[in-house]
């Protein structure tokens, strides 16, 4: 293999894995992967009261929310 052709086949092999790695941070970019976190699950209970905290909305036996 003569020096050229050698230069040519690692400068090709050299810029065809920057281009991969160019290519995966884009992606990461434009698509970022959602990273698994743990599998616990909280509830978060929350009450929708008046401005004074005195009256709080509840739930009726339809699971609908009552507000008076």
């Amino acid at each position: 293999m003569s020096t050229d052709l050698y230069t040519k086949v690692v400068l090709t092999v050299i810029a065809m894995a920057l281009a991969v790695i160019a290519g995966l941070q884009v992606r990461d970019v434009v698509a970022p992967e959602v990273k698994a976190g743990p599998a616990k699950v909280t509830l978060q209970k929350v009450a929708v009261c008046d401005e004074s905290g005195d009256f709080c909305a509840r739930v009726d036996e339809t699971s609908r929310l009552f507000v008076k």
